[in-house]
């Protein structure tokens, strides 16, 4: 295995993020929403009406990579925000960013609308961990979920929180975590969160379908603690082989998948602050 050879990686709590925002940010560009960067490389995706900023930042100021934000009008206070590490398996945030800009091209307040009251029950929006036969832990405080391997879990939290601070602390109403302390990922949401999009954030983590990464994006708690399984070619049809016999071999030369023309290096990781608590 080499490092342009694809591996699959199981479970996906384990998997790490991609070297790349691309596919996070892949739902918001097919809806035709315009990018835009800053002089350091961080990017940013404003919904055309700009009451929904989603912004990926490798060069921010802490390790929240990925940073969504809605809001009533394009100047006011965030009616909700979320955020996910610089660790958290990009795949979660494309789910989280799929729900969202359909939500917001189907109706134009349904991206502000589905937070959960406080006297409402949390579990069915956990029901894609409970199918997966999640560890419940429901206090009188707080609810917990943990996975059968101990390595991921899930919050609701019913305490009473200062709504501005959820906005900018991972002192949030919901989240999620993987890996081993101070290594692992986390994404949080604050109270006026739609429900439907953790759900489907909780929906990719539990997702048994391993996910595609190259081995130069793999962390240490990925080799350690997740299974890695090479890639294999496909068996050749009939028709390959008859071709392979007409024409001489040709020298290829494998190109990672962020680039289109010559192999490039992983981005670095942020020297940040290890939270935004």
């Amino acid at each position: 295995m080499n490092d342009y050879d694809e591996v699959h990686v199981s479970p996906r709590h384990l998997a790490g993020s991609t070297a790349i925002g691309d596919p996070g940010l892949k739902p918001a560009l097919d809806a035709g929403w315009t990018i835009s960067y800053d002089d350091h490389g961080n990017v940013f995706l404003p919904s055309p009406d700009q009451r929904i900023r989603i912004g990926y930042l490798p060069e921010g100021g802490d390790d929240a990579l990925w940073k969504i934000a809605a809001h009533q009008q394009p100047f006011a206070t965030p009616q909700w925000a979320a955020a996910f590490n610089d660790a958290c398996p990009t795949e979660f945030v494309t789910a989280f960013t799929t729900g969202l800009v359909a939500s917001h091209d189907a109706d134009g307040d349904l991206f502000l609308r589905g937070g959960l009251g406080y006297y409402r029950d949390p579990m069915p929006v956990f029901a894609p961990m409970l199918e997966a036969d999640w560890i419940i832990d429901d206090r009188k405080t707080i609810l917990r979920l943990t996975s059968p391997d101990g390595l991921a879990g899930a919050w609701y939290d019913r305490r009473d929180l200062d709504p501005g601070n959820e906005l900018v602390s991972n002192e949030t109403r919901w989240g999620m975590w993987g890996g081993p302390p101070r290594v692992g990922w986390y994404a949080v949401f604050s109270h006026h969160t739609p429900t439907a999009f953790i759900t489907a954030t909780a929906a990719a983590v539990v997702d048994p379908a391993p996910v595609l990464r190259w081995p130069g994006e793999l962390s240490r708690m990925t080799r350690e603690l997740a299974t890695i399984t090479p890639m294999r070619p496909p068996a050749p049809t009939p028709l390959d082989v008859a071709r392979a016999r007409r024409v001489p071999a040709l020298r290829t030369v494998a190109v990672p998948r962020w680039s289109t023309s010559t192999p490039s290096a992983r981005l670095p990781g942020p020297a940040r602050p290890a939270a935004r608590r």
